[in-house]
């Protein structure tokens, strides 16, 4: 019976309930799952792991205490995701697992010790990320793009410590970009080569106390270097800067062992992204960098909920440059409804960046044919959009009187017949329009000889 019970568990809400294993229950999500539909709202002591390629998306604001989470992707829009303890405190962990954040009012808020080993979390837009307690960063990767801030509060006992390669990377390479960084408190330590990078000019990290940097990779390692940031005059004070104001320190710049670097390890400057409709079932994005340091390439990835990404293409970066460089990028079949884009900016070393997000909704008319021409008893019209709303689809002859008009969904192989027999020899039009103001028309000769 208990086999059975979890054959249909599975079945019906394809994820497991597989018990209590060290005082936590474990849920296995294998297919794409809101949270709603396969955890409760208070999650205490879950261990949730998710299959690659796997994406859970938390569709309400949720509390989790005492929870683990491992591999595939989480994702969440305009929610808040708290994370706390339970009794005794106990640390949080996220373990390879990719968490993307959304909307203005998307927020992480932790009042429990995180630790994050191999682990990515980027806060697109105007999300917001807060922590309280000790951080760990593990072969593991913050970004702060858009407007995205990160604030840490907390004593001087308070640990935030990035090893093993760990970066918290604020702003996305865009000089719209506002994201920040702010330590009040905590004690910021860097290992190895683990390095927190400020994008640009509009970028910044806060933090009136020291942070220390070790060359050692180990967080056991000897006691690591103090370096203070905070009456930094670097990147400000100049022609189309920031006032110099403590203690702000303004990008680009990189915190590293050795100290406070001027410039920053992101691949590009992105200082422009457009993505546009061409009205005929294909998409053109375009994009310029005003700065290129060891950019390997551009992977343009497509989305049709915003959260699900996959790659449609790559283009080469020109590697190393100081001026303007122009790219572009061609999506020959636009999806139904609408199609988000972002670019992945990859370096040489395999680091990467995104980019903020571009939406096009799809057009209701494109890619409009007809057979036979000439006709003589039936036109045949196929209808090539990518979206489904009502399209009108209308005979006119050369004078412009509407002689047939057929009312319509929308959407790609979509055919509407309109009978000849009692229509004369002649040129006319056939005219097809939506209410999103895309339309086509082309000339239909009807030979009845």
């Amino acid at each position: 019976m208990k086999t059975k019970y979890y054959l249909i568990a599975l079945l019906a809400l394809s994820f497991l309930t597989t018990g209590s294993v060290l005082g936590q229950t474990s849920y296995l999500i294998t297919s794409n799952k809101s949270w709603s539909a396969v955890l409760p709202n208070t999650c205490a002591n879950c261990s949730i792991v998710i299959s690659s390629g796997v994406t859970l998306t938390i569709d309400q604001s949720v509390t989790c205490q005492n929870c683990t989470f491992e591999g595939g992707n989480l994702s969440m829009t305009d929610k808040t995701l708290n994370i706390q303890y339970a009794g005794s405190v106990v640390t949080t962990l996220f373990k390879n697992i990719a968490f993307q954040i959304y909307g203005n009012d998307g927020k992480v808020i932790v009042n429990a010790p995180l630790s994050l080993d191999g682990a990515t979390f980027t806060f697109n837009n105007g999300s917001y990320f807060n922590t309280s307690y000790q951080v760990d960063l593990v072969n593991s990767k913050v970004n702060l793009l858009d407007n995205a801030t990160m604030y840490s509060t907390g004593g001087a006992s308070t640990l935030m410590r990035l090893s093993s390669g760990s970066k918290i990377v604020i702003g996305d390479g865009s000089l719209a970009s506002t994201a920040a960084f702010t330590v009040s408190g905590p004690s910021l330590s860097l290992y190895g080569a683990s390095t927190v990078v400020v994008g640009n000019t509009n970028n910044a990290y806060y933090n009136w106390s020291s942070y220390s940097a070790s060359p050692a990779n180990s967080v056991n390692a000897a006691t690591p270097k103090a370096y203070s940031t905070s009456s930094s005059t670097m990147n400000c004070g100049g022609p189309g800067q920031h006032a110099c104001s403590s203690p702000a320190l303004y990008g680009p710049a990189t915190l590293a062992n050795g100290g406070t670097l001027p410039g920053n390890t992101l691949p590009v400057t992105l200082t422009g992204f457009t993505a546009r409709s061409n009205g005929d079932g294909t998409a053109q994005l375009t994009w310029e960098t005003a700065m290129e340091q060891n950019a390997s390439r551009f992977e343009i990835e497509r989305s049709a909920d915003g959260s699900s990404w996959s790659k449609i293409g790559s283009v080469n970066a020109k590697g190393n440059s100081a001026s303007v460089s122009g790219y572009g990028f061609t999506d020959m079949s636009l999806l139904s409804g609408t199609s988000y884009y972002r670019l992945k900016m990859v370096d040489l070393d395999g680091s990467a960046v995104y980019s903020e997000v571009k939406a096009i909704q799809g057009t209701a008319v494109s890619h409009i044919s007809f057979f036979p021409n000439p006709a003589k008893d039936y036109v045949n019209v196929t209808l090539g959009g990518t979206s489904t709303a009502t399209v009108n689809v209308r005979l006119v002859s050369q004078t412009g009187a509407v002689l047939q008009e057929k009312s319509v969904a929308g959407g790609a192989g979509t055919i509407v017949t309109f009978p000849l027999q009692q229509v004369a020899s002649g040129l006319y039009v056939l005219y097809v329009s939506a209410a999103d103001g895309t339309h086509e028309s082309s000339k239909l000769l009807i030979n009845r000889q």
